[in-house]
């Protein structure tokens, strides 16, 4: 069921974006999508009747179904970029992505995973992973967002190591209906560090 699941969440996310030119949206496809032609030719249908909202979508892709088939995963993230909307590598650093599979996906963000961004000021492990994660992904070129910032201290931590966005329950948790009047940052919570 995963590839409809998939499709009906692409319908409603583009609808959204259609119906609110102050939304952006990430969505997560399954890996079973990352090969799936009639969903990227469904994305480049609706991409065409509605052009100008592809650059609020982001695509979440996870590190371990794009390095399962990277050929593949190289044809979604092209074709997926080519609408306008871009590409998020999700759960970065939980997988086995070299600095030559990274590269070779050009993704637009890389999510570091939570397991390396989490309780980070009582874990010198995580922080020495969470730099070595974030060197590589800074260093090709990437936007990242630190996945797990669940405190303040944390949140603090992460922001001046120099990650592009913070993503947790610091900042909110998933809700099912929009805040009135309030801007939506996209699915799960992912936020400029100034949030």
């Amino acid at each position: 069921l995963m590839r409809r699941i998939d499709h009906l969440v692409l319908e409603k996310a583009l609808a959204e974006l259609a119906a609110d030119p102050h939304v952006t949206l990430a969505i997560n496809v399954s890996a079973h999508t990352t090969g799936d032609a009639a969903w990227l030719r469904r994305l480049n249908a609706l991409s065409r009747k509605t052009p100008g909202i592809m650059r609020r979508l982001i695509v979440e892709i996870t590190e371990t179904a794009a390095m399962r088939n990277l050929e593949s995963a190289q044809h979604f993230v092209e074709t997926v970029r080519a609408t306008g909307a871009r590409v998020a590598l999700d759960d970065f650093g939980a997988g086995y992505s070299s600095f030559k599979h990274l590269k070779a996906l050009q993704v637009d963000i890389v999510k570091i995973d939570g397991l390396f961004t989490g309780n980070l000021s009582g874990n010198t492990e995580n922080l020495l992973f969470f730099n070595a994660l974030l060197t590589l992904a800074n260093g090709c070129g990437f936007d990242t967002v630190a996945e797990c910032a669940e405190t303040a201290q944390d949140a603090m931590l992460l922001a001046s190591a120099g990650v592009t966005f913070l993503q947790g329950y610091h900042f909110a948790k998933p809700e099912v209906t929009r805040p009135r009047g309030a801007p939506v940052l996209p699915l799960g919570s992912v936020g400029p560090q100034a949030h």
